[in-house]
């Protein structure tokens, strides 16, 4: 549904994070809307790196050590990351903003990008650039959601943030999430 929405428009190149789960949607949306070239992998569009969470469910990090799972939830957000050893925001703000920045310097002005990435460092990436209300709390965008953003002169522009409606526009599709 993401590709069909896409596709009302030519697009002039895909990138994706090289996780499975987003370098798959890229390539549906590849196939949806007919865009002739590769989806390329830009390993700075990967999702956080969550350091002792990594690889485990929330259910087994409770089981698995039910303090530290208090403790984590207990602190605000963004200071949670620290406390795993998990890349900060600052971090993954600075990755994703050089591998965004290295994808626009590959097109001229006016190019119709398409970059696949995970809700994570979206919204960090989102919030550093737009400010805390973008996005607020622990608000994330819904899978498949599509945000635009435009860059000119003054610096980055958002157009619309997760937005879904192209996901209502097929009833047989219900968000997971």
């Amino acid at each position: 549904m993401a590709g069909r929405a896409l596709s009302r428009e030519a697009i002039d190149g895909l990138y994706a994070s090289p996780l499975s789960r987003a370098f798959e949607t890229a390539s549906i949306i590849r196939a949806r809307t007919g865009f002739g070239g590769e989806v390329v992998s830009v390993e700075g569009l990967s999702e956080r790196s969550g350091g002792t969470l990594e690889g485990y469910t929330w259910a087994e990090q409770e089981r698995r050590n039910p303090e530290l799972a208090e403790k984590f939830l207990a602190i605000p957000e963004e200071d949670r990351w620290a406390l795993v050893g998990a890349e900060t925001d600052e971090e993954v703000i600075a990755r994703f903003g050089e591998a965004i920045s290295s994808i626009g310097a590959r097109h001229p002005e006016g190019s119709r990008i398409v970059v696949v990435s995970h809700g994570g460092v979206i919204r960090a990436y989102l919030r550093e650039l737009f400010g805390s209300e973008v996005l607020p709390d622990a608000q994330r965008a819904a899978n498949a959601s599509i945000t635009r953003m435009q860059w000119d002169d003054t610096g980055p522009h958002l157009l619309e943030l997760a937005a879904t409606v192209h996901l209502a526009e097929d009833p047989g599709f219900t968000n997971m999430e």
